[in-house]
């Protein structure tokens, strides 16, 4: 039952998420999840318990989602497995990062400007 609960709200949020970020979603946004079996050895207080061998077992779980391949949700039409990995299309997402940022500092202009109050009559 929890499980069942707990796919039903990542579907939500991944419905919500393709919504927001409409056609843009596969540029601007990636979600790293991982599938039931390696979570099934966790414990209740698994984010809580701060012992060597718990970090180590985390550790090992984020290692294995880093292995998975990634899938991506289309909204509407379920989930697609796609070529990369998660730990590829991470990369590939910080390397976006990167040169958004290296975009961004070479501007004369800002990126946002702020509107200047008009002072109301008095």
């Amino acid at each position: 039952m929890a499980r069942i609960s707990g796919d039903g709200a990542a579907d939500m949020v991944d419905h919500a998420v393709a919504m927001a970020f409409g056609q843009s979603r596969s540029s601007n946004y990636v979600r790293i999840q991982a599938n039931g079996s390696s979570l099934g050895r966790c414990g209740a207080n698994v984010d809580t318990d701060p012992s060597p061998s718990n970090v180590k077992m985390l550790i090992g779980i984020g290692d294995e989602m880093l292995k998975q391949k990634n899938v991506e949700s289309v909204l509407f039409g379920g989930k697609r497995i796609v070529e990369q990995s998660n730990f590829e299309k991470l990369d590939w997402f910080a390397g976006e990062l990167v040169l958004e940022h290296q975009r961004r500092s070479c501007r004369i202009a800002p990126t946002v400007a702020f509107k200047q109050a008009t002072p109301k009559p008095t």
